[in-house]
């Protein structure tokens, strides 16, 4: 089973609409969790999901932006 099989598809296109509707957007974990609605167990598997995919990736002060964005 792939880590993401059983991950909520909805939540992940959320996720990645929000970064497409707000270039530069910027997030912590935490800021993340409590955007997306989501607990930390999920926040950080969709998270290492994303960035596996290279969709998201982590800028240099450890926030979450899209991938391809500079920081």
């Amino acid at each position: 089973m792939a880590i993401d099989d059983d991950l909520d598809s909805r939540l992940m296109e959320r996720v990645l609409g929000e970064y497409h509707e707000m270039p530069g957007l910027a997030l912590t974990l935490d800021q993340a969790r409590r955007l997306w609605g989501c607990d930390e167990v999920t926040c950080r598997r969709v998270v290492d999901v994303l960035v596996a995919r290279h969709e998201l990736r982590w800028s240099h002060d450890h926030r979450l932006i899209r991938a391809g964005e500079e920081a």
